[in-house]
C-alpha cells in the first residue's frame, strides 16, 4: 500500500536547530593569540552573520535555539531583541566565553548568573538553556556544573559532543539527566560508527575558513 503524504509527514524525524552567537575572535582556538583585552578593538562579524541567519530562518519558516553569549548581548541589545521578536528561543552561553573546567565552580556560577541576568534584561524573556563555551563540561572534570546551572534556573543543558574526541565517552546519545540532577542534557549531534562517535555538528571548523579578520588598528 502506497503511503499517503500524511503518513510521510508523520515519519520524519524531528530536528533541533541551534546557533553559537559569538564572534570570530572569541573562539578557544585564537585564545592564545587574541587577548580578551583587545576584542573591543577586533573588527566584528557577529551581528552582520547573526542577522543573515535570521533572514534565512525567517523565508524557511524555522525556528532556533540561539546560544548567545552575555558579552555579546551586552554590545549588540538590538540583535538580542530581534532574536526574541522573531519567535526564536533566547538561551546563554555564558558570559566571556571561558572553559568551565579551567575557571571553577565559583566563577563559573559568576558567569552563568551575570549571562543568564543580562539576556534576561535585555531580551524580556526567561533564559532556560545553557551551552557551555568550547563544550567544556563533562561529569569527570566539572561534576558540580549542572548543579550550578540548576541554581541558577537553567532547566536544561546543550555542552556536551559524546565521545571520546570531547572526553565525553560516557555521554547518551539522547536526552538525559546525567547523575539522575535537575538538569535535562540535550547532547550534540554524532554519527556513531561501530566503538567510535563523529561530530556532525558545531561550525568551529569552518570560521577558521574565514577571510582576514583584523584586531585592533
Amino acid at each position: 500500500m502506497t503511503a499517503q503524504p500524511r503518513d510521510i509527514v508523520r515519519a520524519l524525524p524531528r530536528n533541533a536547530v541551534t546557533v553559537d552567537v559569538e564572534d570570530w575572535f572569541q573562539v578557544q582556538n585564537y585564545a592564545a593569540a587574541i587577548g580578551r583585552d583587545t576584542w573591543d578593538g577586533c573588527e566584528s562579524r557577529v551581528e552582520a552573520n547573526t542577522a543573515r541567519l535570521l533572514d534565512l530562518f525567517a523565508a524557511a519558516e524555522t525556528r532556533a535555539t540561539f546560544f548567545v553569549l552575555g558579552w555579546v548581548a551586552e554590545r549588540h541589545p538590538a540583535l538580542i531583541r530581534r532574536i526574541v521578536a522573531e519567535g526564536h528561543e533566547l538561551a546563554s552561553h555564558g558570559y566571556g566565553h571561558e572553559l568551565v573546567f579551567a575557571i571553577g565552580r565559583d566563577r563559573f556560577r559568576q558567569d552563568v548568573l551575570r549571562a543568564k541576568a543580562l539576556l534576561e534584561d535585555v531580551g524580556g524573556e526567561a533564559v532556560r538553556g545553557y551551552r557551555a563555551p568550547t563544550f567544556s563540561m563533562g561529569a569527570a572534570r566539572t561534576p558540580w556544573a549542572r548543579e550550578v546551572l540548576a541554581e541558577a534556573g537553567h532547566a536544561y543543558s546543550s555542552s556536551v559532543f559524546p565521545g571520546r574526541h570531547a572526553g565525553a565517552e560516557d555521554a547518551e546519545l539522547a536526552p538525559w539527566r546525567p547523575l539522575g540532577g535537575p538538569v535535562l542534557e540535550i547532547p550534540m549531534t554524532v554519527l556513531r560508527l561501530g566503538p567510535r562517535s563523529l561530530p556532525v555538528s558545531g561550525g568551529g571548523s569552518r570560521r577558521s575558513l574565514s577571510s582576514s579578520p583584523r584586531c585592533g588598528g
